[in-house]
């Protein structure tokens, strides 16, 4: 018998991922989409889609199917720009409050929150665990401080009864993505046109473990507990010259100087306040560019079955889908 899934962020790069493998094992899916995106990958699963939007409180209602198997909450508002931080907190504090109270009404059996290594805050040269003590309500940067106070959110509704387990995923990479690591380093270095590469370290991804390990929580996750989604630990310019091998051309050996960078975002931050344009590079993108940031993931692997895929594999992988889909 097949269950059934409801799935927020459906036209994102891990909704697509994860409701491609969904169906793939046959699970009936409910795909919650705004009504402005492009639907062609979406559509191309059989899937029932509903328009709409976290803050609609009624509709989530409506959308989700009683006694669903599992919500998957990937929806999320990722700005690092402190001009949408209201917005932000709209759509990742008060949807994922809209998003619980909808699940406890239609009595849903598993509620499975995408939630970030950055609900712990930020923690530069210190390994993250689900025991750190998190910081994002003083750390200074909006998206960090929206997971942490939605994860509390489910964590008080756990106690009510909703059967939530809360995943945190580290940067992800694979097919689908035409906006994230595409859009800061895979086209820039296609043409050429790479800015600058940062100092910073970071724990990398393939979509398709994580993808695994949402799935693998339905059953196996214990409802309250979080679990961090690490994965290969990479300099930037560890994976700059990954995707400059792959393409054939020469390694970029210089990395930009912390105090340059600095001065940067300064001149950045002083343009966007006379044009009112986000900047390419802001304060929030700053230090997590410049900072290493990692985490212990023996958990999720020991519980959930996590896998650490090769970075070489995940850019590949991005990168053949990206070129297939003329998206060069």
């Amino acid at each position: 018998m097949s269950r059934t899934a409801f799935v927020t962020g459906a036209t994102g790069f891990l909704g697509l991922n994860l409701i491609q493998e969904l169906s793939r094992q046959q699970w009936k899916i409910v795909a919650l989409h705004l009504p402005s995106v492009d639907l062609k990958d979406l559509a191309e699963h059989e899937v029932t889609m509903v328009g709409g939007n976290l803050n609609d409180a009624d509709l989530l209602c409506r959308a989700i199917p009683e006694g669903t198997d599992a919500v998957f909450h990937l929806a999320a508002n990722t700005s690092a720009w402190a001009n949408n931080n209201a917005q932000q907190y709209i759509d990742n504090v008060d949807g994922t409050r809209n998003m619980v109270d909808a699940a406890l009404k239609k009595k849903a059996r598993r509620f499975i929150y995408t939630s970030s290594i950055s609900a712990f805050g930020h923690h530069p040269g210190e390994c993250i665990t689900e025991q750190t003590v998190s910081n994002a309500l003083t750390c200074g940067m909006q998206y960090h401080k929206t997971k942490f106070l939605a994860e509390n959110m489910i964590k008080d509704a756990v106690k009510q009864g909703l059967n939530a387990v809360i995943l945190n995923p580290c940067n992800v990479i694979g097919p689908y993505d035409t906006n994230n690591w595409t859009k800061h380093f895979i086209r820039p270095i296609y043409h050429g046109k790479l800015p600058a590469v940062p100092p910073g370290a970071a724990m990398w991804s393939h979509v398709k473990d994580i993808v695994d390990a949402h799935i693998s929580a339905v059953d196996k996750g214990v409802p309250g507990e979080n679990y961090l989604l690490g994965g290969t630990e990479a300099r930037f310019i560890d994976v700059v010259n990954e995707i400059e091998r792959l393409l054939g051309k020469a390694e970029t050996r210089r990395v930009q100087p912390v105090w340059l960078l600095r001065l940067f975002v300064g001149v950045l931050f002083l343009k966007s306040k006379i044009d009112g344009k986000e900047p390419m590079l802001t304060p929030e993108k700053y230090n997590r560019a410049v900072s290493r940031i990692y985490c212990d993931y023996s958990k999720a692997s020991a519980v959930l079955g996590l896998r650490t895929t090769p970075l070489r594999v995940m850019i590949r992988d991005l990168f053949h889908w990206l070129e297939n889909e003329e998206l060069l």
